[in-house]
């Protein structure tokens, strides 16, 4: 039996068999090549997915007068399309929200604008591509210069004014229309190693209501020369019972001269009673943490 079922698959079934097996190997060929394309379509999709990339949104200097430093900003193009960038610095503020604001090169105090250097200044750069810029902080000139400074990177996106047809065969109409655009911004800190004077203070530590929500306020301020970057967290403890919660940690960069806010929300649902609140405050110290207590009441 099995002789001469070998014997026909090989001798009469042959051409059509292999027809078949053609048809199938085709198929399965097809089947590779279409799955292999919509793959490879769909890393292409995911590659192209992610839009624009700029790396790191934050650089940290520590440059010594007569010494210079270098760091390589990254911008990736995940999209489908070419895309054309402007690299500027500009001075920044910070208010005691947090809030920034973007002030002309120059025009602060603590300016980083007379040490810094950017090359280059526009870039082109293709789908699936990366481009990197150079980064240069070059501290020279005397005492003075020992003192942090601070400033902001705009990666600004740079598209082509487009013609608007007003579609009034007149010529009496005036047509307008927007471009849109979008700018990544990049944190620059300078803070000299022989900066001496770090100190950072609690000067207010107090209970706020706000909309039936409870808040504890920890205000700090850097009344040092170099820039802090700060840790803070608060220990509440329930006066009767013992017990205890730990606010979670807020992290700030405190600019010298400078005062912040933390603000800590008290959980809906504590316990009424006294409290005993323990604000501490982490600068990178390596002699001391800062701490203030505070008494209040949940009613």
């Amino acid at each position: 039996m099995n002789s001469t079922t070998k014997e026909i698959l090989r001798v009469k079934p042959m051409k059509k068999k292999m027809k078949v097996l053609n048809a199938l190997i085709t198929l399965a060929i097809l089947s590779l090549l279409t799955y292999s394309t919509a793959n490879a379509a769909n890393d292409e999709d995911e590659k192209y997915n992610k839009g624009i990339t700029v790396s790191p949104s934050h650089m940290n200097f520590n440059v010594d007068i007569g010494k210079m430093e270098s760091k390589t900003l990254k911008i990736s193009n995940y999209t489908g399309k070419k895309h054309t960038f402007k690299i500027n610095y500009q001075d920044f503020d910070i208010s005691e929200d947090g809030n920034s604001s973007f002030l002309d090169a120059g025009t602060s105090e603590y300016s980083l604008s007379k040490f810094i250097s950017i090359a280059p200044t526009f870039v082109e750069i293709e789908p699936g591509s990366a481009a990197e810029v150079e980064v240069t902080v070059n501290v020279s000139g005397d005492d003075a210069a020992a003192k942090a400074a601070w400033g902001v990177i705009l990666v600004e996106q740079m598209e082509e004014k487009k013609v608007l047809d007003p579609g009034n065969e007149s010529g009496n109409t005036v047509a307008f229309g927007i471009t849109p655009t979008f700018a990544f911004g990049v944190w620059l800190y300078q803070n000299p190693p022989n900066v001496e004077n770090m100190n950072v203070d609690i000067t207010n530590f107090m209970m706020d209501s706000r909309d039936s929500t409870n808040y504890l306020l920890l205000s700090v301020e850097n009344q040092g020369d170099g820039i802090s970057f700060c840790n803070a967290y608060v220990e509440v403890t329930h006066l009767s019972s013992g017990e205890q919660n730990i606010l979670d940690g807020k992290r700030y960069t405190i600019l010298p001269r400078y005062n912040r806010t933390f603000v800590f929300e008290l959980p809906a649902d504590i316990k009424k009673g006294k409290y005993s609140a323990v604000g501490v405050l982490d600068y990178k110290s390596d002699e001391e943490l800062v701490a203030a207590e505070l008494e209040f009441t949940i009613e």
